[in-house]
């Protein structure tokens, strides 16, 4: 891993600025490119202005789940809604996987797996995944656990690839809920992941530390989405209470920045055993090139949520820019193929740093380096 940080941005700048100008031109509408990304800024991929590649020739696809798809994104739905069966129709065109957002219901709900359906004859051929609550898969204080034999079946039912096991017990405790139980949790998915007979991929919102990743890949789990506490330097959002107005401190605000960061969480979760899904604020194709080039296999990518994107058309676009996006970073980077970004060196700048510095010590000590 290359750490040493340099100047040859602002030579660029330089240069730039030393160049001829141009004509002046009216100025065009403003567009809709997204600000950079402050989880990805402080991270820069080595060039390589003679990659001795053809950018047509640069392969996006990769293999997930036992099957191949065309990118290494998964879809993620923010919720159930009646976009859903026009990113159902989104995966199934581009060959993606989907997540659908939550259906813990199924446990409960005899009318849902037939509701589902509807988005399989959308998506026939498409992985369609299912998200449910670590926290119903135990016997917490306000509630019994889920049945696991009808959670088992119902996901066959509606026409599910598999599903996917949130850990929430640290959003629980943080959002004041009643006192979460744990106890068992890790026995719980393997107990799933046995009765499904289907892939079971878990998510964490905080990080995700080697051993407990380790235990979860032991008990079958196929794949990890990590995402960590987002930008660095981490702060509590709405600042600090004016003196005059003083408020009781939460949970939620003292451990604001709780959890290992996203560029450290998927550096240290590299060849864990099972496939690393980056969920953590990824905007364009270069923040995805970079993540790769962290040690993700696949990234968990949301369309935007705006009004300009709620037809097929205009989501088909978003995605072929995002694709353009890291075909470009691929090609500018002298990587032919996915796995070929891994080998990128790339340079990480300030906190950043000492953030990947730690995580790559603590991998080297996992795997016995």
């Amino acid at each position: 891993m290359t750490v040493r940080s340099g100047r040859r941005r602002g030579q660029l700048a330089a240069d730039a600025q030393s160049a001829p100008k141009a004509a002046s031109t009216p100025r065009a509408a403003p567009d809709s490119t997204p600000a950079p990304s402050p989880v990805w800024s402080a991270l820069t991929l080595l060039p390589n202005p003679l990659p001795e590649i053809a950018l047509a020739n640069v392969d996006t696809s990769v293999r997930f789940l036992g099957r191949e798809i065309s990118l290494p994104v998964l879809l993620l739905a923010s919720q159930p809604s009646e976009e859903l069966g026009k990113l159902a129709a989104l995966a199934q065109s581009r060959r993606l996987p989907l997540s659908i957002g939550d259906v813990s219901a199924l446990a409960t709900d005899p009318a849902l797996p037939a509701s589902l359906q509807g988005l399989r004859l959308r998506a026939p051929d498409a992985i369609l995944l299912g998200e449910i609550p670590a926290t119903a898969l135990v016997p917490q204080p306000d509630q019994a656990a889920h049945d696991l034999d009808r959670l088992a079946e119902a996901p066959h039912q509606a026409g599910l690839s598999g599903l996917i096991v949130r850990l929430d017990f640290d959003q629980a405790v943080l959002a004041g809920n009643s006192t979460p139980d744990a106890t068992g949790a890790l026995d719980a998915i393997a107990a799933l992941i046995r009765r499904l007979r289907l892939p079971v991929l878990v998510r964490c919102a905080s990080g995700l530390a080697r051993h407990t990743a380790r235990g979860l890949v032991e008990r079958g789990v196929a794949g990890l989405l990590v995402a960590g506490t987002g930008p660095i330097p981490t702060a509590a959002g709405g600042g600090t209470p004016a003196p005059e107005q003083p408020q009781p401190r939460s949970l939620a605000t003292v451990f604001a920045g709780w959890g290992i960061p996203t560029v450290a969480a998927i550096r240290m979760l590299r060849s864990v055993g099972a496939p690393v899904i980056s969920d953590g604020a990824v905007e364009t194709g270069l923040d995805a090139a970079k993540a790769i080039a962290l040690g993700a296999d696949l990234i968990a990518l949301t369309p935007p949520v705006d009004s300009s994107l709620s037809g097929e058309d205009a989501l088909a676009a978003w995605l072929d820019t995002f694709t353009a996006e890291i075909r470009a970073a691929m090609f500018l980077a002298g990587a032919l193929r996915i796995g070929g970004l891994r080998q990128i060196p790339f340079v990480a700048t300030g906190e950043t740093r000492e953030w990947l510095e730690a995580a790559e010590s603590l991998w080297r000590t996992d795997v016995g380096d």
